[in-house]
């Protein structure tokens, strides 16, 4: 089943009964971007939502199932079996793009984090391409009784910054990898 064609089937069923994507949403219990979603067949129905919207557009669940109004009111075993199957595969792929889709963000935002976390590492082992020039830092701390000292008290790192940075670097690079590959599955999957 084409979700294009299940989706013009069922927005003209809608229209023909006089009801917004509103009211057919509250009737089902789903929200009015749902019906919206399955009309432009972006999105497919919950195979549980299959009959309770056959009812409301006052036809079968097997014309539903096929996206057409059929002749006669019966399928052959065969036929409401492939419709069946067919009806489930389709909502089996628009869960695997959901959760895809999840996964591409989920990849997005580790990368985002990996990017901003290599940011002061980077300031560290590259100042000058900050724009920080050890000639710019003069004077020392202090007041007019005399110069102050400043005690730091640091840990010593366990690496040196630049594994840091390439740690972080190279999940950036995993991440952006992964989420393009689940790009392309996602639109396999349409």
């Amino acid at each position: 089943m084409d979700s294009m064609q299940f989706g013009s089937f069922v927005a003209r069923l809608r229209k023909e009964q006089g009801i917004t994507q509103k009211e057919l949403a509250d009737r089902l219990h789903v929200t009015d971007k749902a019906v919206s979603k399955w009309e432009t067949g972006k999105g497919f129905p919950d195979w549980k939502i299959m009959e309770p919207l056959a009812r409301e557009l006052n036809i079968s669940l097997v014309e539903l199932i096929q996206g057409e109004r059929s002749l006669s009111p019966t399928l052959t075993k065969e036929e409401a079996g492939q419709a069946a199957v067919q009806a489930m595969e389709q909502s089996q792929k628009n869960t695997a793009r959901r959760y895809l889709k999840l996964l591409r963000w989920l990849l997005t935002a580790i990368g985002g984090w990996c990017l901003l976390s290599s940011l002061p590492l980077l300031a560290v082992l590259f100042p000058f391409a900050l724009g920080y020039h050890p000639a710019d830092i003069e004077g020392v701390i202090g007041g007019a009784d005399g110069p102050t000292a400043v005690l730091v008290a640091t840990a010593e790192p366990m690496f040196p910054p630049q594994v840091y940075l390439a740690i972080q670097l190279t999940a950036l690079a995993v991440c952006v990898v992964l989420a393009v590959r689940v790009r392309k599955v996602e639109r396999r999957l349409k």
